[in-house]
């Protein structure tokens, strides 16, 4: 049987290290620009390829619905863009990255991986956070979470790069990505006249800023807002270092809904680790919907004590 904690741990690492390397290197004429102006960059190509491999490697059927496919590489016209990813990927034939990067064109199943090479890409491109996120999800649930987070540091320490992973009933851990001891995650213990850590997304239009201002506003002060890229926000929730993460629609997109391989790693990671995530109406997420969370609108994670109370503000405010 398949030990696919080990082999997602693995591969999330090996893709993280590439990242770091190219974040290093990048300049802006190595992005293409996708149908919904969101950039993407030839690190999320080789993270994708790098993890797509491994997991076919580890067994061939393996279904894996990623972000990104190989579509606009295979253009004449970005013949340079797939010379620089096979630059960081020494020893693949270029056949190889995009047969690879293609793997993750899965529309799911009753198992399957989902992928996100590089959730935040923006932050990415800033030299900020961002976060290599994968998860295992078999009949709908989320059985494992694993989240790259190289440039976020252990908790009481300066050094960058964490590995957090979950697995259902087992725990939250975090250790470094260059492999120390794990150590099991509990989400903060604040309560009642205690700060209240807000985590929200650096992009404005990631969601209602307005009403979820409402709703801080509401703590007086002992609010605070700290803003991050990608699922690195679940990973702090995890690790204790925020009490609520909160990503309302934004009114001008109300069709819009979230994809499901930019919350399923962090999910189970906040979830094992003791917390609670639901959509804005207190519905539990459902991830067997296709590539979206077609049947949720809006996201409330949290240390499980505020989320009763924020639920309730939400309700007397949207």
């Amino acid at each position: 049987m398949t030990d696919w904690l080990k082999t997602a741990r693995e591969a999330v690492i090996s893709a993280s290290a590439v990242c770091r390397e190219i974040q290093h290197q990048l300049i802006s004429a190595d992005t293409l620009t996708k149908k919904d102006r969101s950039p993407v960059t030839i690190a999320d190509y080789a993270s994708q390829a790098i993890i797509c491999k491994a997991l076919r490697e580890a067994e061939a059927g393996i279904a894996i619905v990623g972000e990104e496919d190989a579509a606009e590489l295979r253009r004449p016209e970005n013949a340079a863009l797939l010379d620089k990813i096979h630059q960081f990927l020494p020893g693949w034939q270029k056949n190889e990255i995009l047969e690879a990067i293609d793997a993750g064109n899965s529309s799911g199943g009753e198992f399957f991986f989902t992928l996100d090479p590089i959730d935040g890409t923006k932050g990415f491109l800033r030299g900020e956070q961002y976060a290599v996120a994968l998860a295992y999800i078999a009949n709908g649930a989320v059985e494992l979470g694993v989240l790259g987070c190289p440039n976020l540091p252990l908790p009481g320490s300066s050094d960058g790069g964490t590995l957090y992973f979950a697995q259902s009933g087992r725990g939250s851990f975090v250790g470094s990505l260059d492999g120390s001891v794990p150590q099991q995650l509990h989400v903060s213990a604040h309560g009642d006249k205690d700060p209240v850590r807000f985590l929200e997304s650096v992009e404005s239009g990631h969601g209602d800023l307005g009403l979820q201002e409402e709703i801080r506003k509401v703590f007086g002060q002992r609010a605070q807002i700290v803003r991050h890229d990608s699922q690195v926000k679940y990973a702090i929730v995890a690790g204790g270092g925020a009490e609520v993460y909160l990503r309302l629609p934004n009114p001008e997109k109300p069709d819009y809904r979230e994809k499901i391989w930019d919350h399923a790693a962090g999910y189970l990671v906040v979830k094992e680790a003791g917390g609670q995530i639901t959509d804005m109406t207190g519905q539990e997420l459902n991830f067997n919907l296709g590539k979206t969370l077609a049947g949720n609108r809006g996201l409330l994670v949290s240390n499980g004590y505020f989320h009763p109370s924020i639920l309730k503000l939400i309700g007397e405010y949207a």
